[in-house]
């Protein structure tokens, strides 16, 4: 089966002009500040550092495969083969997630209501560029070929770009897909062996903390205006889309079906494999729910949502 290769969209934007230059000095301002001095460039990483493929990608600790028979019963170079063939699609999806992060910025360029919104908007234009940039040369360069999205990710950044309501694509963009990236590439960079990606990792997080500093800022105040049924339709709507994102298991599923595994035995694997390691699910958790809670989203429905959602 053939996989396209781009898809389109075509959307309603419901945007801002706003004639007040007036200089307000919030912390939105003082963001703005601190991302125009921390470019960096791309190309100034440490490419020549890209790890040899006959060595896996991740510390053997941080390999999720581990202690499955049909991983371990594999012969060392095809072993390291399969963790580069994991560890290319995780990445892939994050690339994605970026494009989509570079998308709804670019949106929020103009459906922001204040001038200060809008001039951060652009620095994260620029910031997610980078990362797009970043994320496709390191799989191309390493592995050679840059995966599709899952159904899970594919469908989020479609909800993203389409949503024609400015909160909506800010709380889908800088609460939800911005805090699951920053635990995400925090484990990751525990994890890897390979020395430019955990120099990209170190500037990327910080970009990513900007981010999601300038979306509690401008979110407490406009969820702040809010009745309750409001609020809680926004909330709903990032819980709605986690439990997408968990459920799918998009990766492991194409895992399973690339080395001819059980799809099922992979899974109560992996579900074992989070039981012993609790700690980046807990760190995941707890990225998102404090991001949450910090703008208001954290409902009592809610909590009680994401508590079931906790367990491995």
């Amino acid at each position: 089966m053939n996989t396209p290769t781009a898809s389109g969209f075509i959307t309603q934007l419901h945007g801002h002009i706003n004639w007040d230059y007036a200089a307000t000095r919030t912390r939105v301002h003082s963001l703005y500040e601190l991302a125009k001095n921390r470019v960096w460039k791309t190309s100034e990483a440490p490419w020549e550092t890209l790890t040899d493929r006959r060595l896996p990608p991740s510390r053997h600790q941080f390999e999720p495969l581990a202690g499955f028979a049909p991983f371990d019963a594999l012969p060392r170079d095809k072993k390291n083969a399969c963790s580069w063939h994991r560890h290319a699609l995780e990445i892939s999806d994050i690339l994605h997630g970026e494009q989509g992060a570079l998308l709804v910025s670019s949106q929020l360029v103009s459906s922001m209501p204040t001038v200060e919104g809008k001039l951060f908007a652009s620095s994260q234009v620029s910031d997610e560029a980078r990362h797009v940039e970043f994320f496709s040369r390191y799989l191309l360069e390493s592995t050679g070929e840059v995966h599709p999205p899952s159904e899970a990710v594919a469908n989020l950044i479609e909800t993203m770009v389409n949503d024609s309501r400015w909160d909506y694509k800010f709380i889908a963009c800088q609460i939800l897909l911005e805090s699951l990236a920053l635990a995400r590439l925090q484990e990751i960079r525990r994890a890897t062996l390979v020395p430019v990606l955990a120099y990209a990792i170190d500037f990327i997080n910080a970009d990513e903390a900007r981010h999601v500093k300038f979306g509690t800022e401008i979110l407490s105040q406009h969820l702040a205006t809010l009745n309750a049924d409001e609020l809680q339709a926004r909330s709903d709507f990032v819980v709605d889309h986690l439990l997408g994102l968990s459920n799918a298991m998009n990766i492991y599923t194409r895992l399973a079906q690339a080395f001819d595994w059980d799809d099922r035995e992979l899974r109560c694997h992996l579900r074992q494999n989070r039981i012993r390691h609790p700690q980046p699910r807990y760190d995941l958790f707890r990225q998102l729910t404090l991001n949450m809670k910090t703008v208001g989203l954290l409902t009592q429905k809610t909590e009680q949502r994401l508590s079931s959602l906790r367990e491995p």
